[in-house]
C-alpha cells in the first residue's frame, strides 16, 4: 500500500496546507533575493557605466590609430 493511501483525509489536507505555506515562503524568499540582486546591480551602475565608457574610449582610440596608420600608408 502506498504511503499517501494510508494517510487520513484530514492529515492529507494538513500536509497540503503546510506545503502551500512552505511554497509561499520559498517564493517570498526568492523574490527577496532577486530584489536584493537588482538593488546591488543598481548600486554598481556607476561602475558599469565607467567600464563601458573606458571600453568605448579604447575602441575609439584604436579606430583612430588604425585610421591614422592607413592615412600614412
Amino acid at each position: 500500500m502506498n504511503n499517501i493511501q494510508t494517510l487520513t483525509t484530514e492529515r492529507l489536507r494538513t500536509l497540503v496546507t503546510e506545503t502551500e505555506s512552505t511554497l509561499i515562503s520559498l517564493k517570498e524568499e526568492l523574490d527577496r533575493r532577486e530584489e536584493l540582486a537588482q538593488e546591488h546591480e543598481v548600486a554598481n551602475l556607476e561602475h558599469h557605466m565607467q567600464s563601458a565608457e573606458l571600453s568605448l574610449r579604447s575602441i575609439r582610440d584604436f579606430l583612430a590609430f588604425l585610421s591614422n596608420d592607413m592615412k600614412k600608408k
